[in-house]
């Protein structure tokens, strides 16, 4: 089993202790949501918000709430994570040629 795998479990655990995965259209709310926060963030950081100041620790925490919401819409859709992101991985690969 890879660690994408095992990450992958770890989430539709943590999400059917929650009570199960939402109906499709609500899938995404939590993804947009999440990547307004970390859009939010990298602003902070890239100093487009003065005064205020940001860190490493809360732009991955924020990151990772992103990839949690991803990997959450994925399973939820029923769509291979792992096959997805290898298929992007070569498309990307095969363009750069």
């Amino acid at each position: 089993m890879t660690e994408l795998q095992i990450i992958c479990e770890k989430v539709d655990a943590l999400i059917e202790s929650l009570g199960g995965y939402w109906s499709k259209e609500w899938l995404l709310q939590p993804v947009l949501e999440e990547l307004g926060e970390f859009s939010k963030e990298l602003q902070i950081d890239a100093g487009l918000h003065p005064g205020r100041s940001t860190s490493k620790e809360k732009l991955e925490e924020e990151f990772g709430d992103l990839l949690f919401a991803v990997i959450a819409l994925g399973r939820g859709l029923e769509i291979d994570i792992e096959k997805a992101i290898l298929l992007s991985i070569k498309k990307y690969q095969t363009r750069s040629k």
